[in-house]
């Protein structure tokens, strides 16, 4: 079992198994309990992600700061939206990477990013019920 911090109130949380794709219990309770609301917003995130991920690997690849790091940004914000653990943990990573023009370090963490994405692309279809 791991512990995984709480950023909104500081409290610790246990988390057992595999670590927590997204937090859908605090998704909902964060974003008012209106399940309709989040179906909404999980499907655009669904339809945006993917471009922001390709515009941010293309910044990458460029060495273009502003662009991977717009994409990036606005990226790692709508995915605090929905509690997510991990993913959001790997685009800071990714932002820090890119402050610092370690272009090859921001490609390895991209991979990483794209991977967690899969996981996370999987739970939100499931929620969704597809």
């Amino acid at each position: 079992m791991t512990t995984q911090h709480d950023k909104t109130n500081g409290v610790a949380s246990e988390l057992s198994g595999a670590e927590l794709v997204w937090d859908e219990a605090r998704t909902i309770q964060r974003l008012g309990g209106q399940r309709a609301l989040i179906e909404k917003l999980v499907i655009l995130f669904l339809r945006d992600a993917p471009e922001q991920m390709e515009q941010a690997l293309n910044g990458i690849e460029q060495q273009n700061y502003d662009n991977s790091h717009i994409a990036m940004h606005s990226l790692k914000g709508t995915s605090a939206n929905f509690c997510t653990v991990r993913f959001e943990s790997i685009c800071a990573e990714l932002l820090d990477a890119l402050k610092h023009r370690d272009w090859p370090q921001a490609t390895i963490i991209h991979g990483e990013l794209s991977i967690e994405y899969l996981s996370l692309e999987r739970e939100f279809k499931k929620f969704l019920g597809h």
